[in-house]
């Protein structure tokens, strides 16, 4: 692949997944495309030689394979990345009034610097769980783009020290602002018309749980005089998820190949991981 059409592959790609599930999302349709044949961790699995295939978990982390040879025999080539990112993610009941604005309660995900979500344009986005008329449960995705909310900076005459040292009381200084606090909020409905917006009938679905962050709305982008840097969001670690991608993709080498892009940052470790954290092992066994 020419550096431009990789360049502007991962643009595309860092723009399209503001989460670990639309990262995800994103993976599974390329590999899709490419001839991989989906597999469910519920069923016995009948592999073929010249196939590749893929399995997700938990809709936010994948592997991905192709197995040509004996794996006890050759091992595997293998790359590791993972579909999260720092960021600011909601709390279960986010919504509140405060100094006559509707806030939204989030709490910090990863390893943030905190200063940058200052005075951005932020949009929200994430996986929600919808209940039809009929009773039955699914989950899609929620991506509403355009900007929403901003956590405002104070005006440099209220806060003289900003510029020498600034403490970031994360409870008090990050919920962003939705809007003025007059006519009634609900989370719910809000997500539900957006998702109308999408194609879903309105009389169909009911809210009946989400997983949403915030992320910040500008679009990734070259820049520098020779466009020789690439700025955005979420690079770490979506950079290594696209070129994992690409390279099973790509590759026509004979050998075993496998990648994993787990959602966490590190396999197997810290109390968020669980069940995550043994996914590349129980797709190994």
């Amino acid at each position: 692949m020419k550096i431009s059409s990789f360049n502007r592959g991962l643009l595309s790609f860092l723009d399209d997944s503001p989460t670990p599930f639309h990262a995800t999302d994103n993976i599974k349709s390329a590999l899709e495309d490419a001839g991989f044949i989906a597999l469910a961790e519920t069923e016995r699995w009948r592999l073929k030689p010249n196939k590749a295939y893929y399995v997700t978990r938990n809709d936010s982390s994948i592997v991905a394979f192709r197995m040509p040879n004996p794996a006890e025999e050759t091992g595997f080539r293998m790359i590791g990345a993972h579909t999260d990112s720092p960021c600011l993610k909601l709390k279960p009941n986010s919504l509140y009034k405060a100094s006559g604005y509707w806030q939204l309660g989030v709490e910090v995900y990863g390893g943030v610097l905190l200063n940058p979500w200052f005075d951005r344009d932020l949009s929200l986005a994430g996986r929600i769980t919808c209940r039809t008329h009929t009773g039955s449960l699914f989950n899609t995705l929620l991506n509403i783009k355009q900007p929403i909310a901003i956590i405002p900076s104070l005006a440099i005459h209220l806060d003289r020290e900003a510029n020498k040292q600034r403490n970031i009381n994360e409870q008090t200084y990050l919920p962003p602002i939705l809007g003025l606090a007059g006519e009634e909020l609900d989370l719910k409905t809000i997500i539900k018309e957006h998702l109308i917006k999408e194609g879903y009938h309105k009389k169909e679905i009911e809210i009946i749980d989400f997983e949403l962050s915030l992320y910040p709305s500008e679009p990734a982008n070259l820049i520098g005089l020779n466009k020789e840097f690439i700025a955005g969001a979420r690079l770490d670690n979506l950079l290594s998820c696209f070129t994992a991608c690409q390279t099973i993709i790509d590759t026509k080498a004979k050998t075993n190949q496998l990648i994993i892009c787990n959602d966490h940052e590190e396999i197997g470790s810290g109390s968020t991981s669980g069940a995550r954290g043994t996914f590349l092992r129980d797709v190994l066994t």
